[in-house]
C-alpha cells in the first residue's frame, strides 16, 4: 500500500473528476463538546474583563468547530486512487466491495472486528463499507469505512476499477 502523502489543504476539497467524494462529519457530541469548550474558554476570562472574554469564547467556539470539521475524515476515488482520510490505495489492489448496513455494519465493527483492517469507522453511522485488500505485500487485510452512501462508493470503485483494467490494455 502506498505511504499516506503530507496533508494538504486542497485534499479536503473534491477533485473535479472523483468519481465518488463524502466528508464523514463527527457525531453530535464532537460539535457540542466543540462548543461548550469554546464557551468554557472565554468564562475563565469573566472576572477580567467581560468584553475580552466574550471575544475569546467566539473565537475558540469557531476555531474548534472548524477542527472537528477539517479532522472530519474524507472519502473519495479519484484516478484510480482510493482515499481513505490520509491513507491511500490503488483500486487494482482492492477486491470487490460489499455494502454493509445494519446488523452486517454492526458485527463488522463490533463482534467480527478485523485487527488487521484498516478501519476508517463513524460509530454514529448504520453503514459501510468492506472491501478485500489483494496486495499479497500489504499485512492489511481490508479497508473498512462509515458511509452515509456505501452504494455509491461501491459503484465508484467499481467503476475506476473497470476503467483501470481498461487502461491496462
Amino acid at each position: 500500500m502506498p505511504d499516506a502523502a503530507d496533508r494538504t489543504d486542497d485534499q479536503a476539497l473534491p477533485s473535479e473528476g472523483a468519481l465518488f467524494h463524502e466528508r464523514v462529519l463527527a457525531g453530535p457530541g464532537f460539535w457540542i463538546a466543540a462548543v461548550a469548550v469554546g464557551g468554557a474558554l472565554g468564562l475563565i476570562l469573566v472576572p477580567l474583563n467581560l468584553t475580552a472574554a466574550v471575544a475569546v469564547s467566539a473565537v475558540s467556539v469557531l476555531v474548534l468547530l472548524a477542527v472537528v470539521f477539517q479532522y472530519s475524515p474524507v472519502l473519495e476515488v479519484d484516478e484510480g486512487v482510493f482515499r481513505l482520510s490520509r491513507a491511500r490505495i490503488d483500486v487494482d489492489l482492492l477486491g470487490e466491495p460489499v455494502v454493509l448496513r445494519d446488523e452486517e455494519w454492526s458485527l463488522a465493527i463490533g463482534q467480527d472486528f478485523e485487527p488487521l483492517a484498516h478501519h476508517c469507522v463513524r460509530g454514529w453511522t448504520r453503514s459501510g463499507l468492506r472491501v478485500e485488500v489483494l496486495d499479497d505485500e500489504d499485512p492489511t487485510t481490508a479497508w473498512i469505512a462509515s458511509t452515509r452512501r456505501p452504494e455509491d462508493l461501491a459503484l465508484a470503485l467499481r467503476t475506476a476499477q473497470r476503467q483501470r483494467r481498461r487502461e491496462a490494455r
